[in-house]
């Protein structure tokens, strides 16, 4: 008998052991490597409770501050991929160390409905209207996923960007001849040289001189979305470049009424989402203002993040731009274009994004 109570002995042994290290162990505010705030203890009010949201909050606050949490996801996602069920976590892991998000879910409806807002935008306030999709990273680097994966849904997105009248740079075939390291390894965005070949592009597409920008700065220990997704802590980092123009060098950006003397936000550096340093990431509306131009062209960039390390090389060929991001941005915009005189509008969205977006319709108000 004593033999069959050995078992449930250890378990009950295991079990107590980590509930109370879950309470006495000190509680983090956030998580490094997944890049977000932790749930804290919840209020205990009679609000909170009759709602149910007590109880909601008070399982999110343990799965969260679980004894050594983030060593079980990590051993869970490791095991997981040996089993060979790579992606379970929305992200692949891939050949040469890239760590790529799985396709989105695709929604025709609703990749239609975001490009007539675009093109309701643009016809309204008689812009001339670019479109950028960015390729999403599985979709051009198709040839260093797992042998069994999902099918990205870009080509159908481009089809009914093409159908449209806005003007398309299609940047498919230019991402997939290129040699150039186009994506980080543990992250969506593209690298700095990703976004040089786009700004490349856009100017051909223009008819606008491209400037020329040299390397200032290569920092090391770059960690982004894929990676926090992945639960695949072993992962080596990426590195991030920045470009300054050879030509520009006097800028001023405006942050919410704040005024800046760079494109570049260096603190961000010290900050675990690095990616930040170009222009100092997610805000309602970034304006740019080249202090050096040689013309008074203006351009509003209606876009996602895909375009902040864009933008610090376009930023060389306007004087102005003005940068909305419409998850954030509730101001008119019809107003923003009328009062500014601008004339150029361009749509900057990685594709999964603009497949998927539910707040572009802000833009027609």
């Amino acid at each position: 008998m004593k033999r069959h109570r050995i078992l449930p002995i250890i378990f009950c042994t295991f079990i107590t052991l980590f509930m109370v290290l879950t309470i006495v162990l000190p509680k983090a505010e956030r998580s490094a490597n997944e890049k977000r705030l932790l749930q804290t203890f919840p209020k205990f009010t009679w609000e909170n409770i009759s709602s149910g949201k007590y109880m909601t909050e008070f399982d999110t606050y343990l799965a969260d501050h679980f004894a050594f949490r983030e060593k079980w996801v990590g051993a869970y996602s490791y095991a997981t991929l040996a089993l060979g069920l790579n992606g379970t976590t929305g992200v692949y892991s891939c050949d040469d160390g890239y760590l790529i998000a799985t396709p989105g879910e695709w929604n025709e409806t609703q990749a239609k409905r975001n490009i007539g807002t675009l093109q309701t935008f643009a016809k309204k306030n008689e812009l001339d209207a670019t479109l950028i999709i960015v390729p999403s990273t599985g979709y051009t680097m198709d040839d260093i996923l797992p042998k069994h994966h999902e099918t990205y849904q870009d080509d159908k997105l481009f089809d009914l960007a093409s159908a449209s009248n806005l003007n398309l740079l299609d940047l498919r075939e230019t991402f997939k001849m290129s040699d150039e390291q186009l994506y980080y390894k543990t992250d969506h965005h593209l690298t700095s040289d990703g976004a040089l070949l786009m700004y490349q592009e856009y100017c051909d597409f223009k008819g606008i001189e491209p400037d020329e920008f040299n390397v200032s700065t290569t920092v090391n220990g770059f960690y982004g979305t894929s990676y926090s997704k992945s639960g695949l802590w072993k992962k080596s980092p990426d590195s991030i470049k920045i470009y300054e123009s050879v030509k520009y060098n006097d800028f001023t950006v405006t942050i919410d009424n704040q005024d800046y003397d760079s494109l570049f936000f260096e603190k961000q550096l010290e900050t675990e989402d690095k990616y930040q340093v170009f222009l100092d990431g997610n805000h309602a509306m970034t304006r740019i203002v080249n202090n050096c131009a040689a013309s008074d062209s203006k351009l509003l960039i209606i876009k996602d993040s895909f375009a902040h390390c864009f933008t610090t090389f376009l930023a060389s060929n306007y004087n102005e731009i003005y940068m909305v991001d419409p998850r954030y941005y509730r101001g008119s915009l019809k107003e923003l274009v009328s009062e500014n005189d601008i004339q150029d509008v361009l749509f900057l969205y990685g594709a999964d994004n603009l497949a998927s977006s539910t707040d572009l319709g802000w833009i027609l108000f």
